[in-house]
């Protein structure tokens, strides 16, 4: 029940963001004194309450139980993860539940920076096995220093591939076939094949597409 609310979830919140798109298809969403505006452009309009959850916990915003981490990159190079695997489940204190990634690249055109690339993409792309990114934890050496007093913490960071990359333009990224079943304004444009490093074995992930958008 929890992944199919998950799904619903954010084929809604895509549906509403490619509305938008469909009217300005290139909104600004980053700008030079580094004013972040990728957030503001994400949560504009959603008809839900949004739990904002600290700065440095995962993910960003949690909607109806769902979580959804942002990330926006000028390239289409690396996400950087601080401290967390992304992963298609958030555990954070006593919630958990789904957890989606929104990835914009933006472009700068003179002061602004551009939304071009936008995807909505479940947690599973980048990994599938939720026990081991949940069972990470930082850690930290105390008793250091002339004093005793001193405390040293490691914190890793995580940097995977975007989405972006592989599809570039607007869409929504799945492991659940048959997503039209949710919102008619969906289409199936093709699938990616991802391969276990170990056993080789198939994970599909559906690119979804919108009516509205041309990507």
């Amino acid at each position: 029940m929890q992944k199919a609310h998950g799904v619903k979830i954010a084929v809604e919140i895509f549906d509403l963001k490619c509305k938008q798109l469909s009217k300005t298809r290139f909104p600004n969403i980053f700008v030079k004194n580094q004013k972040e505006l990728f957030s503001d452009w994400f949560e504009d309009g959603i008809p839900y309450p949004i739990t904002h959850l600290g700065a440095n916990d995962h993910p960003d915003t949690i909607i109806q139980n769902v979580g959804f981490e942002l990330k926006s990159l000028k390239t289409n190079g690396q996400i950087q993860f601080n401290s967390t695997i992304p992963t298609g489940r958030f555990h954070h204190r006593s919630v958990d539940g789904e957890c989606y990634y929104a990835i914009a690249r933006y472009v700068e055109d003179r002061s602004f920076g551009q939304l071009h690339d936008f995807t909505i993409c479940y947690g599973d792309f980048f990994n599938f096995d939720h026990e081991f990114a949940h069972a990470h934890m930082n850690s930290q050496e105390k008793n250091f220093g002339d004093y005793g007093d001193g405390v040293v913490r490691y914190r890793k960071m995580y940097s995977f591939p975007t989405p972006t990359k592989q599809v570039p333009g607007v869409s929504l990224i799945l492991d659940t076939e048959n997503a039209e079943r949710f919102n008619p304004n969906l289409i199936l444009d093709s699938y990616i094949s991802r391969y276990e490093k170990d056993s080789r074995a198939e994970r599909r992930f559906f690119i979804y597409r919108h009516k509205l958008v041309i990507s």
